[in-house]
């Protein structure tokens, strides 16, 4: 009997990256409650032995660390479980189609876009994925950390994954360093003295990582690009002729973030829109 072939999205390769995020989120969020926040809030020491200042910095620390940590779940949930959008199985994105909606990206040689796996019409902003076999709306990227692409339907989730990834790790760091100062001095065993260390410099790294791509797609976001489209200019600044979808800083974040700024920070509310339409109508047309 022939093996049913495993899917693409199920292979081990895929798995790893996911799997290692949630190995380094665990380990950091594991240590900084056992070993930092836990002696802090000195559970079961009766309360006239009780560090009342040491009580109330660690109710603090556990109350917004928790807090981001569930934010930063959420949202890493939401990125990888949300479709990035797909071009629709109308008749009229399908080759051949005698009435094909406008687009202003199109080929050199003046012909529309099309795709020879998925055997459509391309919307503007649209990219095949070959690691998810299918076209995705205004695509970003395919990121494998979240085994899924970054495209119009999960590009807030994602940007929200880098935010709160960036926070939660520095948050973590800086307070972090009180128990890894006191293990110095204090008697403990090796081993914890070890793991808080570990904490900290696990926290270092990520946050750093994370406040750099932070940035990266702040900016992209702001001049209301992809990645895909700075690694094809090579540039934040658009060249003369190119599609500019650029409608203002304002604009740009809502296209992003969506329209409401007090839950621009939640994983809810995205972007309005159907992931084929942006900019402005009389943009120049794109030759690519």
């Amino acid at each position: 009997m022939a093996k049913k072939p495993i899917r693409d999205d199920l292979k081990l390769s895929n798995l790893l990256p996911p799997l290692f995020i949630c190995l380094v989120i665990g380990t950091i969020w594991s240590v900084y409650t056992c070993l930092h926040l836990l002696p802090l809030l000195q559970i079961g020491v009766p309360a006239a032995f009780q560090d009342v200042s040491a009580v109330r910095r660690g109710s603090l620390q556990a109350m917004i660390s928790q807090l981001l940590v569930s934010l930063f779940l959420t949202c890493y949930t939401r990125a990888c479980l949300t479709s990035p959008g797909e071009v629709p199985d109308t008749p009229e994105w399908r080759l051949g189609s005698a009435h094909v909606p406008s687009t202003r990206e199109v080929k050199n040689t003046g012909e529309r876009r099309i795709c020879k796996w998925c055997m459509k019409y391309k919307p503007d902003r649209c990219h095949h994925c070959r690691v998810c076999k299918t076209c995705v709306l205004k695509m970003d990227h395919h990121c494998p950390w979240i085994m899924n692409c970054v495209g119009w339907g999960n590009h807030k989730f994602f940007f929200l994954v880098v935010v709160y990834a960036a926070t939660t790790c520095t948050f973590i760091f800086f307070t972090v360093l009180e128990s890894v100062a006191a293990s110095v001095d204090k008697d403990m065993p090796h081993l914890n003295r070890f793991l808080l260390v570990l904490c900290m410099m696990l926290a270092f790294i990520m946050g750093t990582l994370m406040i750099i791509f932070l940035g990266f797609h702040t900016c992209l976001m702001l001049r209301a690009m992809t990645t895909i489209e700075f690694c094809e200019k090579g540039t934040m600044v658009r060249a003369a002729g190119t599609p500019n979808y650029d409608r203002g800083v304002w604009e740009n974040v809502t296209q992003v973030l969506g329209p409401r700024p007090l839950l621009w920070l939640l994983p809810t509310d995205p972007a309005r829109g159907d992931g084929m339409h942006f900019g402005r109508l009389d943009d120049p047309v794109s030759e690519q």
